[in-house]
């Protein structure tokens, strides 16, 4: 059974974009389903609309249905001139570059916060500090560490080769 059959609200979303045209693809996501969440399902009803000869566009056309009336309208009234239409097409852009499509939702996404960088900075130390206390109680490392000594006293190894410093701090 395809989707369109299924659900009034994509029936009345094509009906829609057969009108315009076009679809934006706020109107796509604010009329599909609830219920439609699988990959296949969304790709069926791109598929769909796609078959219907209908765009998805990014936003809406740059001029409304109503102000291209106004401008025929305006052509027929003066029939007699000759006037010259601008016929060059705005930004009906489609989407179909992932990168694009990646930096315009990741401008919705709200930025940390210095709090929120804080804390997940806080987050971050104490799991490091976890880390080097489970480590530091491990029967392995003390006897590594245990031999280091050893190293050291018959002089096997130097301090320069066992302690690595950061120059940051």
């Amino acid at each position: 059974m395809a989707l369109d059959d299924k659900y009034d609200d994509i029936k009345k979303l094509i009906d829609a974009g057969k009108e315009k045209g076009y679809l934006t693809y706020d109107q796509v996501n604010d009329l599909i389903p609830h219920d439609v969440h699988s990959p296949e399902d969304l790709d069926d009803l791109l598929t769909t609309i796609g078959t219907q000869g209908i765009d998805v566009l990014e936003g809406p056309a740059k001029l409304p249905s109503s102000a291209l009336e106004k401008k025929f309208e305006e052509v027929e009234a003066e029939a007699g001139e000759d006037v010259e239409l601008d016929l060059t097409p705005g930004t009906l852009e489609k989407t179909n570059d992932p990168v694009r499509m990646y930096l315009r939702e990741m401008g919705t996404v709200p930025l940390l916060t210095r709090e929120g960088e804080v804390e997940i900075a806080k987050r971050i130390e104490r799991g490091q500090n976890r880390v080097l206390k489970a480590l530091s109680r491990s029967p392995i490392v003390i006897r590594e560490l245990l031999d280091m000594g050893e190293d050291l006293k018959k002089g096997v190894r130097s301090i320069k080769e066992l302690v690595t410093f950061d120059e940051e701090e």
